[in-house]
C-alpha cells in the first residue's frame, strides 16, 4: 500500500499521514494542501562525535575482549578455528548464535569451536568431557568457564539445550533448575551424573532424605550447621521442614520429591560461606546420593 506523502498536520508536521494515497502520492484529504513530508535531518555535533567514537574505541578495546574471554578466542575471528562446522548442524560456525558461541584452545594452541548447547548435552548426560575431534580431555579451566557460563545462561533465563523457542516451556526450565545444581557439584570437583536423579525412584528419594536427614541431624552443633547452610534453621525457610517419619506415609508423588529433594541439594550448595565450606556440604549430598542409588555407588565405591 502507498502512503500519503504529505505531514500529517499543522500541528503534527514531525510526522507522515499514515493513509493510504488516493490521488497521486496523496489521501483525499491532503489532496489540496500537498505539503510533502521530510524525514529530520539528525545533524552530530562534533562533540557528539567525539563521544560516539569514544565509546566504539571503548567497545572494541574492553567489551570485546571481555566478550572473548567469555566466549572464547575465536568469538569474533572465526577463521582462526581449527573446526569450520559447528559439529551438531554442520552448518558454518559463525552461525552458532554468538550467545552460545564457546570457544578454547587446547594444549597444542589449536582452537577449537562448539554450540555451548552441545558441550552441556555431553555434562547432561555424564559422558567424558572430550574434544569430539581429538579425544583430548579439556582441561579444567576450560570446563570451569563453560559451567560458569552455562550457570550465567540459566540465572538469565536463557535456554542452555537445545529449543526452537526461545521462551522455556515448564519442563525446560524444570531441566535448567537440575542441570545447575549438577553443574555446581562439578564445579566443586564431584562429576556426578544428572540422570541419576532424574532416574530415582519415590522410595530412593526417601532414602536419599532420611540419610541427609539422619547425618544432618547427628554430630554436628548450631553453629556448624549455621556456617555449611546458612540460615538452615529459619522461620521461613528451614532446611528441614519434616522428619522422614512424618512424610514417609504420606507423600507418594515423584514430582514433589523431586522438587523438595533438589531444593534441597541447592540449599546444601549454594548456602555456605565460602568454596571450602561448599565442598563440605557438597560431600553430605554425594553420601547420601551414594547411599540411595546403586548407580552413583558403584562411580563413588570409596564413599
Amino acid at each position: 500500500m502507498e502512503v500519503c506523502l504529505s505531514i500529517k498536520s499543522k500541528k503534527h508536521p514531525d510526522q507522515q499521514c499514515s493513509s493510504k494515497a488516493t490521488h497521486g502520492d496523496f489521501c483525499s484529504r491532503h489532496s489540496k494542501s500537498k505539503t510533502v513530508f521530510t524525514k529530520p535531518r539528525i545533524i552530530v555535533t562534533r562533540k557528539q562525535r567525539a563521544a560516539i567514537e569514544k565509546i566504539y574505541r571503548f567497545w572494541v578495546l574492553y567489551g570485546r575482549r571481555k566478550i572473548r574471554y567469555i566466549h572464547g578466542p575465536s568469538t569474533f575471528i572465526s577463521e582462526i578455528s581449527q573446526n569450520d562446522t559447528d559439529i551438531t548442524s554442520l552448518e558454518p560456525i559463525s552461525t552458532i548464535p554468538l550467545i552460545y558461541r564457546f570457544s578454547y584452545s587446547d594444549l597444542s594452541r589449536h582452537i577449537w569451536t562448539f554450540d555451548l548447547r552441545f558441550l552441556v548435552q555431553m555434562m547432561h548426560y555424564g559422558n567424558e568431557m572430550k574434544n569430539p575431534y581429538t579425544q583430548d580431555h579439556l582441561q579444567q579451566s576450560v570446563i570451569q568457564r563453560l559451567q560458569t557460563l552455562t550457570q550465567t545462561l540459566i540465572r538469565c533465563k536463557i535456554p542452555v539445550t537445545y529449543t526452537d523457542e526461545l521462551v522455556l516451556t515448564p519442563e525446560q526450565a524444570w531441566n535448567q533448575k537440575v542441570l545447575d545444581v549438577f553443574l555446581k557439584l562439578n564445579s566443586l570437583g564431584y562429576a556426578v551424573n544428572l540422570i541419576w536423579f532424574e532416574d530415582m525412584t519415590v522410595t530412593q528419594h526417601h532414602s536419599f532424605y532420611t540419610i541427609l536427614y539422619t547425618m544432618w541431624t547427628n554430630g554436628l552443633a548450631a553453629q556448624e550447621k549455621e556456617n555449611l547452610v546458612a540460615g538452615y534453621n529459619s522461620g521461613r525457610a528451614p532446611l528441614f521442614r519434616w522428619t522422614p517419619e512424618v512424610i514417609v506415609n504420606k507423600v507418594n508423588n515423584l514430582k514433589w520429591w523431586r522438587k523438595n529433594n533438589l531444593a534441597l541439594m541447592n540449599a546444601f550448595l549454594t548456602r555456605a560461606k565460602d568454596r571450602t565450606l561448599q565442598n563440605c556440604s557438597a560431600l553430605y549430598i554425594l553420601t547420601a546420593l551414594v547411599e540411595a542409588v546403586p548407580a552413583a555407588r558403584e562411580s563413588f565405591p570409596w564413599l
